[in-house]
C-alpha cells in the first residue's frame, strides 16, 4: 500500500545512504534523558539571569 508519506520516507532514507559516511553517524554522542534535562535546567537558569 502505498500512501502520501512513502514518498518522504522514501528520499529520507535516500538521503540517509547517500551521506552516512558525511553525517558521521557512528560516532554521535549518546543522547540521555538526564543530559537533556539538566540542559534544559541550565537554559532555562541563563534566561532568567538575564532578564532578571
Amino acid at each position: 500500500m502505498i500512501d502520501e508519506w512513502s514518498g518522504l520516507a522514501d528520499m529520507f532514507s535516500n538521503l540517509i545512504e547517500k551521506y552516512a559516511s558525511d553525517l558521521d553517524i557512528e560516532n554521535l554522542p549518546d543522547i540521555t534523558i538526564d543530559n537533556h534535562v539538566e540542559d534544559g535546567r541550565d537554559e532555562a537558569e541563563e534566561l532568567k539571569n538575564a532578564y532578571c
